[in-house]
């Protein structure tokens, strides 16, 4: 039953995935990964009240919520005035989305700690700088519990449960605070370019184990949005040399590169590349977190089925307020939403277009 629960909820069958786990539960009660396929159901269903709680149930237990213990400190039950330290789990994406709550905890905390993966340890520091921050997630040795003397430790996946139990509690505004010295030397280079848009684009995501297959595409499948008249940017974070490559050599379409900001070990960097683009255009993948964290227009490339952020219909999310999703009709076909992105960037290019030429007519005349 707990098998089939999670079977319905990679269907995006939220209700009767829910059902299923209510089952496993009535057999074995203090059975936890049907709680968190509930959970997940339930979050997919945009039912925060209920969900939070079980989404929760696996921190501890799931190697992929590894619970991080610093000392005697217990669980933080949400009290306020104490020394609370909250540690990164899950995916890079998954880091900067609940990132969001960061500043809501600071407010309730006499201090706030922060444990996160090394890639944004200088870009949460300078986005919360009412927090300390340490990018020592994945280190077995840690040197700064002593300083801080923590009284609760809070996993990042469970601070909505206190934060985001109705919609209305989600702010959807920008968060991260990208490097302005690094921002003005990608601006350079950006600029000199040429005046057409900049598009980030991002087409591989995931792994075998977390759904790679059903939303990646290749390259190639981007060529009507490539052919629009704008400036690519790749934002893939492993080396797409030789598919960059083929594609110039067969559709003289030049895609740029540049290894240091999106294979960065440093997300500073990569943070102050997205920050200077016009809009990025993406599958699902941390690069849209990331962009909807800064503001940034984005469109997403959503597969049929996605996982549970990204809802069941629409075109929003409620975490940022930048970010447009473009849904899959049928599954493995994403000519029509490639289709619609390149529409969508049509429009950018015109819009950027008429202002270019306003802004020279101004030049003329002064």
């Amino acid at each position: 039953m707990a098998n089939l629960g999670l079977i319905h909820l990679h269907r995006c069958e939220p209700d009767l995935a829910i059902r299923h786990t209510q089952d496993a539960l009535k057999v074995s009660p203090g059975f936890k990964t049907p709680r968190f396929t509930m959970g997940m159901a339930q979050l997919m269903n945009q039912d925060w009240a209920h969900a939070w709680e079980n989404y929760e149930a696996t921190v501890g237990y799931d190697r992929d919520r590894n619970e991080r213990v610093y000392g005697d400190e217990p669980r933080w039950d949400g009290a306020k005035g104490k020394c609370v330290v909250a540690y990164g789990e899950q995916g890079l994406g998954d880091e900067i989305s609940f990132a969001s709550c960061i500043p809501d905890l600071a407010r309730d905390c006499s201090e706030t700690v922060i444990e996160c993966d090394a890639r944004l340890a200088g870009l949460f520091r300078r986005s919360f700088p009412k927090a300390n921050v340490y990018g020592t997630r994945f280190k077995g040795v840690i040197d700064w519990a002593d300083k801080h003397h923590p009284e609760g430790r809070v996993a990042f996946g469970s601070l909505p449960k206190y934060y985001r139990t109705k919609t209305e509690d989600f702010p959807g505004t920008p968060y991260l605070v990208a490097d302005p010295e690094r921002r003005l030397q990608w601006r350079a280079l950006l600029d000199s370019l040429g005046d057409k848009p900049k598009i980030g684009i991002a087409w591989q995501g995931g792994s075998n184990r977390t759904g790679k297959s059903r939303r990646s595409v290749s390259l190639e499948s981007l060529l009507p949005l490539l052919r629009q008249n704008a400036t690519f940017i790749s934002l893939q974070y492993r080396d797409p040399t030789a598919e960059i490559e083929a594609l110039e050599e067969t559709h003289g379409i030049k895609v740029h590169h540049w290894p240091r900001a999106a294979e960065a070990v440093d997300y500073d960097e990569t943070a102050a590349l997205v920050a200077e683009l016009d809009m990025v255009v993406s599958v699902t993948t941390a690069v849209i977190h990331l962009s909807g964290a800064l503001g940034v227009p984005a469109l997403v490339l959503t597969p049929r089925h996605p996982r549970w952020f990204y809802g069941l219909t629409g075109d929003s999310v409620p975490w940022y307020k930048s970010v447009k999703l473009i849904r899959q009709k049928r599954a493995n076909d994403w000519l029509d939403p490639i289709n619609e992105a390149a529409v969508q960037v049509r429009t950018l290019v015109n819009g950027n277009h008429e202002l270019h030429e306003s802004r020279s007519r101004i030049a003329a005349v002064a």
